[in-house]
């Protein structure tokens, strides 16, 4: 049965980091946002219906001035030099107003797109910062199982000094050992405790990341065990080009590239069709003259109401910026600036992208290679430790050079399980550098 990189506990935490990341969640709503700019250009084309209405109260002084009339029979004479009417009235209109977009010059069109393409790149930058958060959760795994297998190596050596050290106590009692060698040993006893206490102030750090990641208790992460072992790299057809933030990219040139097509298009006529019924009425209207009735009343005119209902209004109506004083063509230059800057940057992006890809291939062959050197050299070590005890039994070799080849073995075996830590590093930097590293593919 193969053997998976990561046990089922280690999946689901990494899902639970997933699911709680804040910088994740702060990325989706701002896609749900640029996914509501998309409806809302789109909706252009959807009709609008609006209800108007307003309530007036005017009054006006009026000076005319022309040609003096003689009515015939009475003979008064209108309009006698300057004359000056006054007129008050009240007006209330409303009206219900359908309009609809019939032609945006192609702004729509274009400007939905590029928005697509904006969506497209953000979402690639979203599975970029999945990966970056997959790795950080895999790395702090394993580096509390580092310490917890240095831990072993640690306890392990100080069983063995502390069974030196009886073995010391009582050949001092016979004559047969001097204080000197208990105290070397008393000596690399102090110098593991204090790398035990660097260890437990380390290892409680990585829980309490674990858990605010995770939103699981340090108490039931202390109970999970985190398999340190070296990864398995399945073989997959992605290269480099299978970056998300080259994708990303890619749909940001399409973007700009629609952007500088809707600037092009500005120059375009607009078309909309508009359609409205509406209620007018001047009421309580009056204009009164200087003039009198040869019975001296004076002559004032009066209105009760002029209405107007229903008025109806139905037509087609065109905006067309023949002439803008040159914002449209900056604007499209603006826009090819803006879309050569994202090219020359994805181009450069690229060939970084590609030496990055060739280099995590590297380390990774690399690391595989010194892993399986540090392994044999933690066999060696651990031989030589066995040798060293019999020896320092039989009397041919020091308490000093017994501690040496200890420390020795302590150092190989950390070693050892420093590279495993590494090279799962260097085939995580692998995968991310082919834009394979998904949660999908850990195991597989």
């Amino acid at each position: 049965m193969a053997q998976n990189n990561l046990s089922d506990i280690e999946l689901d935490l990494i899902n639970r980091s997933i699911e709680k990341s804040y910088a994740l969640k702060k990325s989706i709503h701002e896609l749900s946002i640029d996914s509501l700019e998309k409806k809302t250009i789109r909706q252009n084309f959807i009709p609008t219906l609006e209800l108007d209405a307003k309530y007036g109260y005017g009054s006006s002084r009026i000076n005319v001035d022309v040609p003096t009339v003689q009515l015939p029979i009475t003979g008064i004479e209108l309009f006698e030099g300057e004359t000056r009417f006054d007129a008050q009235g009240q007006v209330f209109n409303t009206s219900l107003t359908a309009k609809a977009l019939l032609f945006s010059g192609l702004q729509v069109n274009y400007g939905s797109k590029a928005t697509e393409e904006k969506i497209k790149a953000k979402n690639f930058m979203l599975h970029a910062e999945k990966s970056e958060i997959i790795k950080d959760v895999i790395e702090t795994f394993d580096k509390i199982e580092l310490l917890k297998n240095s831990e072993v190596v640690i306890t392990k050596s100080e069983e063995r000094l502390a069974k030196e050290k009886e073995r010391v106590k009582t050949a001092i009692k016979n004559g047969l050992a001097i204080p000197y060698d208990r105290n070397k040993i008393t000596a690399a006893e102090f110098n593991l405790a204090s790398k035990k206490v660097e260890l437990y102030g380390n290892l409680s750090l990585l829980y309490l990341k674990l858990s605010m990641m995770t939103d699981v208790s340090i108490e039931t992460l202390e109970q999970y065990s985190f398999e340190l072992q070296p990864w398995k790299l399945q073989i997959h057809n992605n290269t480099f080009n299978d970056r998300p933030e080259l994708k990303a990219l890619d749909a940001s040139v399409n973007a700009y590239d629609y952007k500088v097509k809707m600037n092009r298009n500005s120059i375009l006529p607009k078309l909309q069709a508009v359609a409205s019924v509406s209620y007018s009425n001047l009421f309580n209207a009056n204009l009164q003259t200087p003039y009198s009735l040869p019975g001296g009343e004076n002559v004032n005119l009066e209105l009760n109401k002029f209405e107007l209902y229903p008025s109806y209004f139905l037509g087609v109506g065109m905006q067309w910026d023949i002439f803008s004083g040159l914002k449209h063509s900056n604007e499209t230059r603006s826009a090819q600036i803006e879309k050569s800057i994202a090219e020359e940057e994805k181009n450069d992006v690229r060939e970084k992208l590609s030496l990055f890809a060739k280099k995590m291939q590297v380390d990774f062959e690399v690391k595989n290679q010194q892993l399986f050197y540090k392994e044999q050299e933690m066999i060696v070590a651990e031989n030589s430790l066995n040798i060293a005890i019999k020896s320092y039994h039989q009397g041919l070799i020091s308490i000093s050079d017994l501690l040496e080849t200890e420390t020795e073995y302590q150092t190989a075996s950390l070693n050892y399980y420093t590279f495993i830590v590494q090279q799962r590093m260097a085939a995580l930097d692998l995968l991310i550098s082919t834009g394979s590293l998904h949660i999908e593919h850990l195991n597989h």
